[in-house]
């Protein structure tokens, strides 16, 4: 059964929808890339733009995903299947939120 997780990433709390088994684990994926937004933050300040801060947070976790892979020697069938499964998870995860965004942004006019 589906249902709306509200997550806080970077100072904005988006509503995704999950399936209640992924819930928790939706939680812990906000908090990674919400710590990983507030560390670029500190380190360039808290006025550089956000689409920029959340691009530089995507190339670090970008960054920390192939080093894990290269650490653990993963096989061309693992990896292309890591790859795909993160790119269905981001496009799923980008329509949501497009979703979401555009739901509210009806409601306000």
């Amino acid at each position: 059964m589906d249902n709306i997780v509200d997550v806080n990433i970077y100072g904005r709390i988006l509503s995704i929808k999950s399936q209640d088994e992924n819930a928790e684990y939706l939680k812990e994926l906000a908090d990674f890339v919400n710590e990983s937004m507030n560390d670029i933050a500190e380190h360039y300040g808290p006025n550089y733009p956000r689409d920029t801060i959340a691009i530089l947070a995507c190339l670090n976790i970008a960054d920390l995903l192939k080093r894990e892979i290269a650490s653990n020697k993963a096989g061309k069938d693992t990896l292309l299947a890591l790859k795909e499964s993160i790119a269905s998870r981001s496009n799923e995860l980008i329509r949501l939120i497009d979703e979401t965004k555009e739901s509210r942004e009806t409601n306000e006019n």
